[in-house]
């Protein structure tokens, strides 16, 4: 069960940073600190737009 990461887009300011899938932690956007994705035990709830998937070999 590989984990994987994403690039996600923030919705405020459009700055693209990457993101574990599996989050444990609330994750801010580094530029403006917006929410990009919240923890839920399990695979992260993404709140600004996924703009890639990066898989994990």
């Amino acid at each position: 069960m590989a984990r994987d990461f994403y690039r996600v887009k923030c919705s405020e300011c459009g700055n693209e940073q990457k993101i574990f899938s599996h989050a444990s932690t609330k994750v801010e956007c580094l530029v403006c600190s917006e929410e990009l994705a919240t923890s839920t035990g399990g695979k992260a709830e993404v709140n600004g737009e996924i703009a890639e998937e990066l898989k994990a070999e």
